[in-house]
């Protein structure tokens, strides 16, 4: 995966760091082996992400990865049995 650098708070003035959990959407539909258009569509649902400019989309991993387990995390439904005694 790409990394990007951008501005971050705590560094230094005239400095950046490199960030290394910022993903474009190829990369996150690669991470979770979804398409693009699936990408979109999440985007379109709240996906947190990262707008630049008109086009450009960097998605935050670490945020994204919370919303989709969040939204789609597997729950247990009905009752739960305790062991055999």
């Amino acid at each position: 995966m790409k990394k990007h650098t951008i501005n971050v708070p705590d560094a230094a003035p005239g400095q950046s760091k490199v960030a290394e959990n910022i993903v474009d959407k190829r990369g996150f539909a690669a991470r979770w082996k979804f398409s693009l258009r699936q990408i979109d569509n999440f985007l379109a649902q709240g996906m947190p992400h990262l707008k630049i400019g008109k086009r450009r989309v960097r998605i935050l991993i670490d945020a994204a990865d919370a919303w989709m387990n969040e939204k789609f995390a597997t729950r247990r439904i009905g009752k739960l049995v305790a062991g055999n005694k």
